[in-house]
């Protein structure tokens, strides 16, 4: 059976006879040159090849660059071009086309990504290698929201699937994505000034959104600069408006580079994003009486970043830093009958500060990667409480401090020729404290935790295109402030939620096997997983309060369980104008104590789709076929799931070079009018959209 499998691969993988024979005598990649290339600053970018297909370089996996297919980790990323190609109105309709990656949410700013069955604070979102996750958000509420960040002022986005607490500590037991903001190169000559305008319209929620850019480049000097501005409707589906679905945005970004001495670099980066009347669709106000939206969700972030080469000793040094502010404003007001009614708006101010120092070294056949990372996320509630019963400003999380240290070690070895392996150990120390807040219904709390984590992965050159890969793998998650100390109602409004500050971390345990391949004309990947995940934390229903009828319950560590799936990902140049490119992935989760399906498990997902490229235009079809989700847990006190019905959507997009610097695109998303809905939303998706956007260039 391996023999037959091993030979099917290679037929679909390999090249023909003579191309191996001709392949068996070429050299494979010295030691030194390895050495040599990982000896290179993070600032420097390699060369492109070539031929059609060059290196995809990315830096999550290893916390420095390097291709993606000389890592033994399953990473995919998108390139710059690619979004600029997707021109996606949120992050998760880029990522729902890559392998193991699903979402949760509805509208054009919520989306929860899910990776390979976790989601939410399971995952870890970077935003330039920083933690976007923060404290207050929980694996029950809203969770991790990339709408934070314009997708305007993104470069590339990486995802790492599987546990990675090695290199980035807590959350990332189920995968990381790192999303990268713009930034300028350094070029010989004097300072150069180029720049970008764009509109872009949508039929579907009569959405408009803009953007402008300034850039310049020098040999010292590099500076971004940028601004944004949304306004977006509610959305049609192909059986009518969807309420409360709309959103405004506007936000501003800059980054400044300089040049100090030959290898070292000071960035310093700026984003704020102001979004403003955010509803949950579906909720029309008027006739449901529910109204529940963020009136306001805001970010701004300033970081700072000091990279340089040959210092100490080492190779390379990076120190970074950075303050984050989240406010959120929530609403949750619901009227029922002519006397009964419950507001609910409760503002979050999350303030984040994040620091942390990076070496590495090259010696002999070792690269070694160490460092130490430390995070700290202050919160205060306010809140404004009113029914038929009375007002309160009681809070549901008391002011409180959550504040990580984390050390790591990597050793990435180059055995022979052929074989290297990676191997890595992380020792992580968090504490959770709570003032004496009047306000807060729970008692005040101090709680100390730790974990450790460790990983060790290997790669095989069959030949120099043909990597075999596998990893194993221990990751971890701290319950944050939000799942320790949260008391008060669920936004069903019949359940009561009480504090357990004592909570453990969930762990994980993963292995990976797979293969990856790259030829001058196609390249993919291959991978098998299993992760078995113990103390899963998840509400924890302690029966009716005889005072008051509600539902009791706590967060709790109650659940093991284990998820297993296969991803496969292949891109392919046909000849000089065709593209070619697959999308496949599938995932099996089950509750170790009971044998039920888990909740947010994928169905069987097949992306494909083919692109045409002329010198001025190019234009690309693609599908996403869905299966059928009729694996569903059981129903709960606090959610209720349905099987939901496959579905097959298709795109359409395509542009052209105007010239003196204009480009025209469009994109028409869900091209035959399909009524569907993603297997984790109750809400039909958009209606055909038809999206034009005309770029000018200087």
């Amino acid at each position: 059976m391996r023999t037959a499998l091993l030979v099917v691969l290679l037929a679909v993988f390999g090249p023909d006879p003579l191309v191996w024979a001709q392949q068996e005598g070429a050299a494979v990649p010295t030691e030194e040159a390895q050495a040599s290339s990982k000896g290179k600053s993070d600032t420097e970018k390699p060369a492109q090849t070539s031929t059609p297909l060059h290196e995809e370089v990315v830096v999550t996996a290893t916390r420095y660059e390097v291709d993606s297919s000389q890592t033994p980790l399953p990473i995919s990323s998108l390139s710059q071009a690619d979004l600029e190609r997707l021109r996606p109105e949120r992050l998760v309709d880029a990522l729902k086309t890559m392998a193991g990656v699903e979402f949760t949410g509805e509208g054009p700013f919520r989306g929860l990504p899910i990776i390979r069955g976790l989601a939410s604070n399971r995952i870890l979102v970077l935003v330039d290698g920083e933690r976007l996750n923060n404290a207050r958000e929980s694996t029950q509420f809203a969770g991790i929201q990339p709408g934070l960040v314009d997708l305007s002022a993104v470069e590339r986005v990486e995802v790492l699937r599987g546990p990675a607490s090695v290199l980035y500590g807590s959350d990332a037991i189920g995968g990381v994505i790192n999303i990268i903001t713009k930034q300028r190169p350094f070029t010989p000559g004097p300072l150069q000034l180029d720049g970008v305008a764009s509109y872009e319209y949508g039929t579907s929620a009569d959405a408009n959104r803009a953007r402008a850019e300034l850039n310049g480049t020098g040999e010292k000097v590099a500076f971004h600069l940028g601004a944004s501005w949304a306004s977006v409707g509610n959305y049609q589906s192909p059986k009518g408006e969807v309420p409360n679905s709309g959103m405004d945005q506007n936000s501003a970004d800059g980054s400044l580079r300089l040049l100090l001495g030959q290898s070292s670099v000071l960035n310093l980066n700026v984003e704020s994003v102001n979004t403003r009347d955010v509803g949950f669709p579906g909720y029309d106000p008027v006739t449901s009486g529910i109204d529940i939206s963020f009136p306001r969700f805001d970010r701004d972030k300033v970081g700072l970043t000091w990279q340089a080469g040959d210092l100490f000793g080492l190779d390379t040094v990076t120190l970074r830093s950075y303050v984050q502010k989240v406010v959120k404003e929530s609403k949750r007001n619901i009227k029922m009958g002519p006397r009964f009614f419950s507001n609910n708006t409760t503002t979050s101010n999350i303030d984040s500060t994040g620091l942390s120092g990076q070496g590495s070294l090259v010696t002999g056949s070792h690269r070694l990667t160490f460092g130490a990372d430390f995070v700290r996320d202050r919160i205060h509630d306010e809140t404004v409480a009113e029914s038929s019963f009375g007002s309160s400003n009681a809070v549901a999380v008391p002011d409180s401090t959550q504040t990580g240290l984390g050390v790591f070690l990597q050793d990435e070895i180059s055995a022979s020729q052929r074989l290297s392996l990676v191997g890595g150990l992380r020792a992580d120390r968090y504490s959770f404290t709570s003032s004496d807040d009047p306000r807060y219904l729970g008692e005040p709390f101090d709680v100390q935790d730790s974990a450790v984590s460790g990983n060790l992965a290997a790669r095989y050159a069959v030949t120099p295109h043909v990597q075999l890969t596998a990893s194993v793998g221990r990751g971890f998650r701290a319950p944050n402030l939000q799942e320790r100390s949260y008391t008060g109602l669920v936004s069903t409004g019949d359940t009561w939620v009480v504090q357990n500050p004592n909570l453990g971390p969930e762990t994980s345990f993963n292995i990976d096997a797979g293969f990856k391949v790259r030829y001058d004309r196609y390249a993919g990947q291959f991978t098998v997983f299993r992760n078995a995940v113990d103390d899963f934390i998840t509400f924890e229903f302690l029966g009716e309060d005889p005072n008051t009828g509600l539902m009791l319950s706590r967060f709790a560590n109650i659940k093991a369980a284990t998820l297993q799936g296969a991803e496969f990902e292949l891109h392919a140049f046909l000849d000089p104008a065709w593209t070619a490119f697959g999308v496949a992935s599938y995932t099996r989760g089950t509750d170790d104590s009971t044998g039920d399906p888990l909740p947010l498990i994928p169905p069987l997902k097949v992306v494909l789709g083919a692109r045409y490229e002329h010198p001025r235009w190019w234009g690309e079809l693609s599908t996403r076929i869905v299966a059928r989700q009729d694996r569903i847990p059981p129903d709960t006190p606090a959610d209720t799931y349905e099987e939901t019905p496959g579905f097959t959507v298709f795109d359409l997009r395509a542009g052209t070079e105007l010239g003196a610097g204009f480009h025209l695109q469009v994109a028409v998303d869900n091209l035959l009018d399909k009524a569907y809905h993603e297997p984790f939303n109750r809400r039909l998706e958009s209606s055909r959209n038809v999206r034009t956007t005309v770029v000018y260039r200087f």
